[in-house]
């Protein structure tokens, strides 16, 4: 948790509940919010890693008198040295039925609470056609408070409608979120990690607010199950109207003329067209995965958003003779009493049959071939309307095979205890998401991104890509490898193996109760080094064996064969399972421990 005085911050809770609403009341004056929360707010050197601290950020919304939804988002954020990256330059989509418009975009500060400079806002044709605006902080901003306020209008929806994340990659120190409807007409919502509403009624309306304070920072979820906290909220109720509104808009998806990849025999067509309409080319920069553009907005060869790719895919699917089906994952479990916002769901899955074959779930852009569940589907529930009523259904998670991370070292080592070779990682199901979010590496940035995701044990390793390939299962990333394992004293020396080990799964470490993994996995590591002739080992260190009779299994093995000057070593780590109690959280510790031991281990040789 965030560092906070606990007791402190319990007597401010109870007095903020009695006056927050009191004071929402009142007009806004960026001014004194400044100065109020430059006295209230924690200091940044209390957020332990943060570059910046957001103060205050606040959500309201309203339906007009026209039927139109209106949303005033208002962020105070407290900048350190450096201006984040997601901070410096900000592209925001003007809704293609509303408006957007930047009130204030300025910083302060945050001692005199006096503004300073004004952030730079420009217009921008994004490609695809959307209008959008962008936000530039300069670095003069940074050591200051930057304050953006943003108005953004929906069409005649005559209600309101919206999901909200509740944590980002930053801390935010207080947030608020109310909404306005007219007064005796319900609000139905659904919230992680969030509580109750306090309901306020004036003048014919009724506002439902919720405040949290000291929300720690989300930055993805990880190989522990962390949901982000968020809330989703409509004043239309239930998941058969949510539904109906989905099925609108498959509806409106333009019937786009099939391409030349469809050309040929029905079934290797439809294959061609899941390749083809997955191209990077063929997807948008800048837009948001759940952007559906009008239809006269979307063109017959693309680019597309996400969710497109996948309605046009199903469209295509159906004319090629295909039996498929559009269903929904949503951010959280649903039922009929669940709020009807569009904005809860996370993205399309196709339910998809050739002729003869059973039902795949299938996702436009997924790493895996067809007949492979995409990891961003494994596990969760997924709903469609059938007849008039909400069905859902479990996609599985496939077993520990199915998401395999496997890491092959081929080195040469010299006289001197410098290796060169190669190392072939291959990431499949669930590691493709956890690493690059389902999408392709770049061969461009792959060394920085590997070594993002990959702890590697010997310094001044050097790594230089080769090849991304797509497999049937993921993605296969080659390397050169120059590194220095050896070191060595006279005819002795000390032999570090050249191992790996993910970033995120050091997040079970902690972890003594019952918990939840993202997927079953495996991970898969191999060494073979080619020795100098006329060494031979020592000692071998002890190996693992781990948890034999359950439900993870580390098995570890050392091989030395002097007449061929070879060294084989070989690590395997199975988890069947998705679901950890307190035993197995156990077993899962020590031999998460042995991995991270794995390669620092030092194999002493003698000549």
């Amino acid at each position: 948790m965030l560092r906070a005085n606990k007791k402190a911050l319990t007597v401010f809770l109870s007095l903020l509940m009695l006056t927050v609403f009191v004071s929402a009341s009142f007009a806004w004056e960026t001014v004194s919010e400044v100065r109020r929360l430059n006295k209230e707010a924690p200091s940044l050197d209390g957020f332990a890693g943060a570059g910046a601290l957001i103060w205050l950020r606040n959500n309201d919304f309203r339906m007009l008198t026209d039927g139109t939804m209106e949303n005033t988002r208002r962020v105070i954020v407290m900048m350190g040295e450096k201006i984040p990256a997601s901070w410096k330059t900000m592209k925001m989509m003007v809704p293609s039925d509303g408006a957007l418009d930047i009130v204030e975009a300025s910083w302060y500060n945050p001692m005199t609470g006096f503004k300073e400079g004004s952030l730079k806002v420009s217009e921008e044709i994004l490609a695809g056609g959307a209008a959008g605006k962008v936000i530039l902080t300069p670095d003069d901003a940074a050591g200051r408070v930057v304050v953006l306020i943003v108005r953004e209008t929906h069409g005649k929806r005559y209600g309101v409608d919206a999901t909200i994340p509740m944590a980002g990659e930053l801390p935010i120190w207080e947030q608020n979120v109310s909404v306005e409807v007219p007064d005796g007409r319900e609000l139905y919502w659904v919230g992680r990690d969030i509580k109750d509403p306090v309901i306020t009624k004036s003048a014919g309306t009724q506002t439902y607010n919720w405040t949290i304070m000291n929300q720690e920072p989300w930055s993805g979820e990880g190989f522990v199950v962390y949901k982000r906290p968020s809330l989703s909220f409509s004043s239309k109720k239930g998941l058969n109207q949510s539904l109906r509104d989905m099925d609108e808009a498959i509806k409106m998806m333009p019937s786009l003329p099939l391409p030349d990849a469809a050309k040929g025999d029905k079934s290797k067509a439809g294959l061609k067209l899941m390749k083809w309409i997955a191209e990077p080319s063929r997807t948008l920069p800048d837009y948001a995965k759940n952007i559906v553009r009008p239809a006269d907005k979307i063109p017959a060869e693309g680019p597309w958003t996400q969710w497109e790719q996948s309605l046009i895919l199903n469209k295509w699917l159906v004319k090629l003779g295909w039996e498929s089906e559009v269903w929904w994952q949503a951010i959280t479990e649903l039922d009929k009493d669940s709020p009807a916002s569009s904005a809860i769901w996370t993205a399309p899955v196709l339910a998809v049959k050739t002729p003869g074959n059973k039902s795949v779930v299938y996702q436009a852009g997924q790493t895996s071939d067809f007949g492979m569940i995409a990891p961003s589907v494994a596990g969760s529930t997924i709903y469609a309307l059938k007849d008039g009523e909400a069905v859902d259904r479990k996609v599985a998670f496939g077993s520990a095979s199915d998401h395999k991370l496997g890491l092959l070292w081929i080195l040469t080592l010299n006289d001197i205890g410098r290796a060169s070779g190669t190392l072939t990682m291959t990431a499949s199901g669930g590691w493709t998401t956890l690493f690059s979010d389902g999408q392709m590496p770049r061969k461009e940035t792959l060394a920085s991104f590997v070594r993002s995701k990959v702890n590697f044990a010997i310094p001044g390793m050097v790594l230089k890509p080769t090849e991304v390939t797509p497999t049937s299962t993921g993605y296969k990333l080659d390397f050169d490898v120059e590194c220095a394992p050896g070191l060595i004293l006279g005819g002795n020396m000390l032999l570090r193996l050249p191992g790996g080990v993910p970033v995120r799964v050091g997040e079970m470490i902690n972890k003594n109760s019952e918990y939840t993994l993202r997927f079953p996995f495996m991970i898969d590591q191999k060494v073979r080094i080619n020795m100098p002739k006329g060494y031979k080992i020592i000692q071998t260190p002890p190996v693992k064996k781990l948890g034999e009779g359950s439900k993870a299994i580390l098995k570890e093995s050392i091989i030395h064969w002097p007449k061929k000057a070879q060294l084989l070593a070989d690590s395997v780590w199975i988890v069947k399972t998705t679901q950890v109690d307190q035993a197995l959280a156990s077993v899962l510790r020590e031999e998460l421990n042995a991995c991270l031991r794995w390669p620092v281990l030092d194999i002493p040789f003698r000549k």
